[in-house]
């Protein structure tokens, strides 16, 4: 069985393991270098030291942000990290001295899903996972959908409404710029006229009967139900599951459930509730569909 240094590449924080089938062993978090910089050095010696540190392994499995062309290996865009736009990741293989793959993010949560997780058994679905953005990933007849132009599941590209060019957030009108789970915090420390918070803040404030966390969340849930009924106009799922680390709290998924029934019952017409589910991996869902996409790949190009 392949044991592989495996990374779940996020804007914050990048998570790791030594994985070798299902067994996670070694598993860890170090913060992301600057993802605003242009310069990959800090980025790839945080890699290199970090697959050092695991032991011997016979690749290296990724999951990055962004749109990623997995056949040849090249990252057109890096989501947050900017010095991951227009990478070619066979200089990485040369740099590590070990076979690489990459996918998606979301993609890689999907995949999860599917292969062992709430997706199981799907027909048509959808995850979605929040975060720093929002990653997505669709199956369309029991397979993992990527789309014409490698787009499919770019959650955090879509917008509800025209961005402004002046705006201080450099997606302004986005919607992950609005929801993510960074989105919401911001949403929250503006409500309440504090320099910024976060998620774990957020749901004590929550739990506590806040009434102006309460607002706000209410609030996000509403934006996220609509984006929902959107994916649900052209795909038709049958299952989305929500996931990141924010979904490991119940009242997410309850408020989002309880959002999406308030917006179908202000429709003129009937629509389906389509069921909303955590995924099951939470946190780990990257790394184990990171893996998967290493061994399948790997099986693709007869290596």
């Amino acid at each position: 069985m392949t044991r592989l240094a495996v990374f779940d590449v996020g804007g914050t924080a990048i998570k790791y393991c030594a994985m070798e089938g299902t067994e996670i062993q070694r598993q860890g978090e170090t913060p992301t270098p600057d993802p605003g910089s242009r310069d990959p050095k800090p980025f790839l010696a945080t890699l290199e030291r970090i697959i050092a540190e695991l032991g011997p392994v016979e690749g290296v499995a990724l999951s990055v942000p962004g749109v990623v062309d997995v056949d040849a290996r090249y990252l057109h865009t890096g989501g947050a990290l900017t010095y991951n736009f227009n990478v070619d990741v066979t200089e990485w293989e040369r740099r590590f001295g070990l076979p690489v793959e990459v996918e998606n993010d979301a993609r890689c949560s999907t995949m999860a899903e599917l292969a062992v997780g709430n997706l199981q058994g799907v027909t048509n679905g959808a995850v979605l996972t929040f975060g720093t953005g929002i990653g997505g990933g669709a199956v369309v007849n029991g397979e993992l959908f990527k789309g014409s132009h490698l787009y499919s599941g770019e959650a955090s590209m879509m917008y509800f409404k025209t961005p402004r060019r002046d705006s201080e957030l450099r997606d302004d009108g986005a919607w992950s710029t609005a929801c993510s789970t960074t989105g919401m915090c911001r949403r929250l420390a503006d409500a309440k006229g504090i320099e910024k918070c976060d998620g774990r803040q957020l749901f004590s404030w929550l739990e506590a009967g806040d009434e102006v966390t309460a607002g706000v969340f209410r609030e996000v849930c509403d934006d996220i139900a609509i984006q929902i009924h959107n994916i649900q106009c052209w795909l038709d799922p049958e299952r989305i599951c929500l996931g990141g680390g924010i979904s490991r709290n119940p009242l997410f998924i309850e408020g989002v459930r309880s959002a999406h029934r308030r917006f179908n019952a202000e429709l003129p017409y009937a629509f389906p509730e389509v069921e909303l589910e955590t995924c099951k991996f939470f946190n780990e869902a990257n790394l184990i569909g990171a893996y998967q996409h290493f061994v399948r790949m790997r099986e693709k190009r007869g290596a």
